[in-house]
């Protein structure tokens, strides 16, 4: 057995503590965060290192001497600006080395220093592609080594709403990773912050795939306030379609009061339309909520039969039909099809609950044998 000492056990303790202080606080914003960038400026024969400390109002903030004392100089960002400006990461040659090779942990490394400072110019306009490669390079890499709550510190410091969509990608992918880890409440609150109208309108789908997967994922209380705030971003096409799921979320969470008014203001879409069987879900599972399941298995079945395979919620409506069965007492039929979730959707989250389900469910009987 290997022994330690009381100084190296304290020592470890005094490092845990520190750990999880650094987690919570970011540390590293601390330690780079508010550094100054120095940039060479390059005027016709001239040259001269410039100290900027900030953006602010569109403008870059400089520090400068003047006989022994410090001042500030503003200067407005323009592109002849931006083109006299030099700013050279030397780092990212070897941090684009690094992620090549699938380092993305040693690329971080490499940047941490250097790219922190930068965040405080990331509305610099994205012309200055100089400052902004690095930066997103940082991002991408810490997502991509799983440093989810440090890229979520660094994110949330970037007005999304001012930048370049290109961070809202990022925000995106950091999204996923968050769903993908379960981290449901940090996932809802990204899509909550993407910037949704003008140019940005091509975040409202990411956003609705979000919210798909929070509901799939059970999350309902986390989705609802999403899907309202959706509602008043997508077309006049979508809105439709996200009122539906407005309702059928606040259905499953138990919210049947709230959701009726909404059903029942809605008009039942025509047999042929796509949106009759998501109609049907809905109608079905408030049945079903208030446990009057022939009923509810009346309706979903006739939404099933009227619904595509591909359609993203044949899964869920399946789920319910087959517990309307096993509620019955019809274990075989509810075993069917449920299985058939488990076979046609393996990547749907409700294959995981219906193979969950089927677990429940009394074992078949053994055929007679034969004579």
């Amino acid at each position: 057995m290997r022994y330690f000492s009381l100084k190296a056990l304290l020592f470890a303790a005094l490092s845990l503590g520190f750990s999880l202080l650094s987690f919570a606080e970011n540390a590293y914003w601390a330690e780079f965060g508010n550094q100054p960038v120095y940039i060479e400026q390059v005027n016709a024969r001239s040259k001269q290192t410039l100290k900027f400390i900030n953006f602010k109002d569109g403008m870059l903030v400089a520090e400068i001497t003047v006989d022994g004392g410090v001042g500030e100089i503003s200067l407005p960002v323009s592109e002849s600006m931006v083109n006299t400006l030099r700013f050279d990461v030397s780092e990212m040659q070897k941090a684009n080395r690094l992620i090549r090779d699938g380092n993305d942990a040693g690329a971080v490394e490499v940047l941490r220093p250097v790219v922190y400072p930068l965040v405080k110019f990331s509305q610099v306009p994205e012309l200055f592609s100089q400052l902004h490669s690095p930066l997103r390079a940082l991002i991408g890499s810490l997502i991509s080594a799983g440093e989810l709550y440090e890229a979520d510190d660094l994110l949330r410091r970037i007005p999304l709403d001012k930048v370049d969509i290109k961070y809202s990608q990022l925000a995106i992918q950091l999204m996923h990773s968050h769903i993908a880890e379960e981290d449901f409440d940090a996932a809802a609150r990204i899509a909550r912050e993407l910037p949704k109208s003008g140019a940005y309108a091509a975040n409202i789908t990411e956003v609705v795939s979000a919210a798909d997967a929070l509901r799939g994922a059970g999350e309902y209380e986390a989705v609802i306030p999403l899907y309202r705030e959706i509602e008043g971003s997508v077309p006049e096409e979508v809105r439709k379609n996200v009122r539906m799921w407005l309702a059928y979320s606040l259905v499953l969470a138990d919210r049947v009061d709230e959701a009726s008014p909404m059903i029942d203001s809605m008009k039942e879409p025509d047999g042929k339309d796509r949106l009759f069987s998501l109609y049907k879900l809905l109608q079905g599972s408030r049945e079903h909520r208030n446990k009057n399941y022939d009923a509810a298995l009346d309706v979903l079945t006739r939404g099933f039969v009227r619904a595509q395979t591909s359609y993203v919620w044949v899964p869920e409506m399946l789920f319910l039909i087959g517990d309307c069965y096993a509620r019955a007492a019809d274990p075989i039929a509810a075993r069917n099809v449920w299985f058939e979730i488990t076979v046609l959707y393996p990547d749907s989250p409700w294959a995981e609950r219906a193979a969950e389900s089927l677990s429940k469910l009394p074992k078949p009987e053994p055929a007679p044998p034969s004579s």
